[in-house]
């Protein structure tokens, strides 16, 4: 006597939908700039608190991010019809269409998350020119109030300039650094060097390069 057929395992279109949408998470790239957030295990909440904190600050700073840029196309008056053929029209909707999503595309969020690989270590990408005066004035802030901004986030780092892990793309990107700080007027520096992930990129090499370049630039000091 056989025993009941099997059911067969069905591959939702939701089971579809969000594994596509997970192919669409955004990287850490070569020249990015924003903010290196840390955690403890709780990634997303870091991520909430991070939006949190940097949106409110920002809004402060320079004023509310419009949203309704994204609406430039949408928004213009529809041009008469055309007496012609119904092809002729279907298309025009969806040229018009294409046009929209384009637009979506091209603009980018204030603040957004992209994937380091690493664990317990967030980026949030912005599209500030200067990461370093708003993360000056968050501190600023919090020193004056004694306020508690977050639980989840424990550290928030400015980074101004993302560069590949090797020797010569660190003082590359340092060189072009260096020059907005150094060459003005002398000032004392601090080089942290921390890795993750990475065995080729020796601690004592990066820090003489970068102390060296410094110096180079620092002539008063």
């Amino acid at each position: 006597m056989s025993g009941p057929a099997a059911k067969k395992q069905k591959f939702s279109h939701f089971k579809q939908k969000n594994y596509f949408k997970s192919n669409k998470r955004q990287f850490l790239e070569v020249g990015q700039r924003g903010f290196l957030a840390t955690c403890n295990f709780r990634e997303k909440d870091c991520v909430r608190e991070a939006y949190n904190v940097l949106n409110h600050y920002a809004d402060e700073l320079y004023g509310p991010k419009d949203k309704d840029v994204i609406m430039s196309t949408m928004d213009k008056e529809p041009e008469p019809e055309d007496v012609g053929d119904i092809a002729d029209d279907l298309q025009k909707e969806i040229d018009a269409t294409k046009s929209t999503k384009e637009n979506k595309n091209t603009v980018k969020q204030r603040f957004q998350v992209v994937d380091t690989g690493a664990t317990n270590c967030v980026f949030i990408r912005t599209t500030l020119p200067d990461p370093v005066e708003l993360g000056t004035r968050i501190i600023s802030d919090i020193a004056e109030t004694r306020e508690q901004k977050s639980r989840f986030l424990l550290r928030l780092v400015p980074v101004e300039v993302v560069c590949r892990a090797n020797l010569t793309d660190i003082n590359s990107a340092g060189g072009v650094l260096f020059d907005k700080y150094f060459l003005r007027e002398g000032t004392t520096f601090a080089i942290i060097f921390n890795k993750r992930y990475n065995n080729d990129v020796k601690r004592d090499d990066v820090i003489h390069d970068l102390a060296a370049l410094v110096q180079s630039k620092n002539i008063k000091k």
